[in-house]
C-alpha cells in the first residue's frame, strides 16, 4: 500500500500511549479509525483493514518516517553550512564590492579587445591564405607549363642530338674508312721509281753510267731498305732464319745467325780501282744475304696468304735473271736488279696484316 505524506503526518499524530489500559485501547482503536480513514481517502474503494494489514501500513509509516527524519537531518546540516557560507562573504565591504566589480569590468574589456584583436587577426590570415591559394594554384599551372616545355625541348634536343651523332657518325665512318685505306708502312718508306732507278723516300738505290748516283744516296737508300724489312718482318712475326739485319742508316750491315764475327756491309765507300774485277766484297756478300732475306719473307707470307704473288722471281742471288752483286756485272743490270728487288718489297707493304685488316 502506498499510502503518501499525508499518512505520515497522520501517524506523526498518533496519541501517546496511557498508563490506563482503557485508554490505551480506546487510542489504539481511534488510531486505527483514523488511518483507516485516511486509507480510505486515498483509495478508491472503502474497505475496512485487517490486524495484518494495517501493522504492514504501520511499519511503512515508521519506515517513511525514518526516511524523512533523515531528509531532514541532511537539509538542516546543508541550512547551517549555507548560513555560514553567508555569513562569511558577508563580511565585505559595500567598497570592496565595488572595486571587484570595476576590476571584472577591466578584465572583460580587455579580453573583449583581445577577442576583437583575434577577430582582425583572424580575418588577416583568412585573407593571406586565400591569396596563397590563389599563389598555389597559379604556381601548379606554372610548374605544369615548365614541364611541358621542359618535354618538349628534350624531344627537340633528342632530335637535333641523333641528327648530329649521325652526322657525327658518318664523319668517324669515313675517316676510319680513308685510315683503312691507308698505308703506315707505305707513307713511312714510300716505293717509287725514276726512270731505271728505283728509290725509297727519294733514295735512289742503284747507279747508271750515264746517270751516275753518288754512293752517299746509294748507302742512305740502302739503310731504308734495310730497315723497312725489318719493320715488315716484325709486322708478320717473322724470324729470318739464316741472318739477322742491322739497320744503322748509311752504314747498315747484315749478320750471320751462326757465326756473329761474320758481319758484311749493305754500304760502299767508293769504286775501289779492281773491285768490278775481284768483287766488292763484303757489299757484295752483304747484298746477296739481303736479297735472301727478301726471298724467305716472301715465301713466309705466301704460306699464310697464297693468293700472295709478288711480280718478280728470286732466286739463287738474283731477280729474274739479273744478279744483284757488282761482280762480273753491270751498274745498269745492277741497278735494273735492285729496281725489281725494291718491286717486290713494296708487294710486301701491301699486303701486310695491319693494312689487310
Amino acid at each position: 500500500l502506498n499510502i503518501g505524506a499525508s499518512i505520515s503526518g497522520a501517524a506523526a499524530r498518533q496519541v501517546p500511549a496511557s498508563s490506563h489500559p482503557a485508554e490505551d485501547i480506546h487510542s489504539q482503536l481511534e488510531g486505527r479509525r483514523r488511518i483507516h480513514e485516511l486509507a480510505c481517502d486515498h483509495t478508491q474503494a472503502i474497505y475496512p483493514l485487517c490486524e495484518s494489514c494495517c501493522d504492514k501500513v504501520m511499519e511503512e509509516l515508521v519506515s517513511a518516517r525514518d526516511q524523512a527524519k533523515k531528509e531532514y537531518e541532511i537539509y538542516e546540516a546543508e541550512f547551517v553550512r549555507l548560513s555560514a557560507e553567508s555569513q562569511g562573504q558577508g563580511s565585505e565591504t559595500p567598497d570592496q564590492i565595488e572595486e571587484d566589480l570595476k576590476r571584472a569590468e577591466e578584465e572583460e574589456k580587455v579580453l573583449l579587445e583581445k577577442a576583437k584583436a583575434l577577430d582582425i587577426e583572424r580575418s588577416t590570415l583568412r585573407k593571406k591564405m586565400n591569396e596563397l591559394e590563389q599563389n598555389a594554384v597559379v604556381l601548379e599551372q606554372m610548374h605544369k607549363s615548365y614541364w611541358r616545355e621542359y618535354n618538349d625541348l628534350q624531344l627537340q634536343l633528342r632530335s637535333s642530338d641523333k641528327d648530329s651523332l649521325r652526322r657525327k657518325i658518318e664523319n668517324v665512318t669515313a675517316q676510319l674508312e680513308a685510315l683503312n685505306k691507308t698505308n703506315v708502312i707505305n707513307d713511312a718508306f714510300h716505293i717509287s721509281h725514276s726512270e731505271i732507278y728505283g728509290t725509297i723516300n727519294g733514295f735512289r738505290l742503284g747507279s747508271t753510267q750515264a746517270q751516275p748516283v753518288g754512293w752517299e744516296e746509294i748507302n742512305a737508300a740502302w739503310g731504308q731498305t734495310a730497315l723497312l724489312l725489318q719493320t715488315l718482318a716484325s709486322i708478320w712475326e717473322f724470324t729470318f732464319p739464316t741472318y739477322r739485319l742491322a739497320p744503322m742508316g748509311s752504314f747498315s750491315r747484315i749478320i750471320k745467325r751462326e757465326d756473329e764475327k761474320c758481319v758484311w756491309d749493305l754500304y760502299c765507300q767508293s769504286d775501289i780501282g779492281f773491285g768490278r774485277i775481284f768483287g766488292y766484297g763484303s757489299f757484295d756478300k752483304g747484298m746477296a744475304a739481303f736479297l735472301d732475306c727478301v726471298k724467305a719473307l716472301q715465301d713466309h707470307v705466301r704460306s699464310l696468304d697464297p693468293s700472295f704473288s709478288p711480280p718478280y722471281r728470286i732466286g739463287d742471288q738474283k731477280v729474274e735473271d739479273l744478279s744483284v752483286k757488282l761482280q762480273f756485272n753491270t751498274y745498269d743490270k745492277w741497278t735494273k736488279a735492285l729496281k725489281y728487288m725494291l718491286t717486290n718489297i713494296k708487294w710486301l707493304v701491301a699486303s701486310n696484316p695491319r693494312s689487310r685488316a
